[in-house]
């Protein structure tokens, strides 16, 4: 969970982190050892799940932020309104 917590976090603080998540998720979650069900929801923006396993909600809320996810989509699927 700390792996996604601190992926979560740099990609709200680090442009860089960002943009090579948007490029590449797969290298960037091997980078900071994200693995298992969580790696899935991380690369399917899989909100609802994630906040379902007990990642932080600020920290997942402004990630999709910076991940330019619109914000009635991501509201939508925290509610379980919408898939993906």
């Amino acid at each position: 969970m700390y792996a996604v917590h601190r992926l979560l976090w740099d990609i709200r603080r680090k442009p860089d982190v960002r943009d090579a998540y948007l490029a590449d998720p797969d290298a960037v979650l091997d980078a900071y050892g994200v693995g298992g069900e969580l790696r899935q929801w991380m690369k399917d923006l899989d909100f609802k799940s994630l906040y379902e396993s007990g990642v932080n909600p600020y920290l997942l809320y402004f990630c999709a932020i910076q991940l330019q996810v619109d914000r009635a989509h991501y509201y939508a699927q925290i509610r379980g309104e919408t898939g993906r």
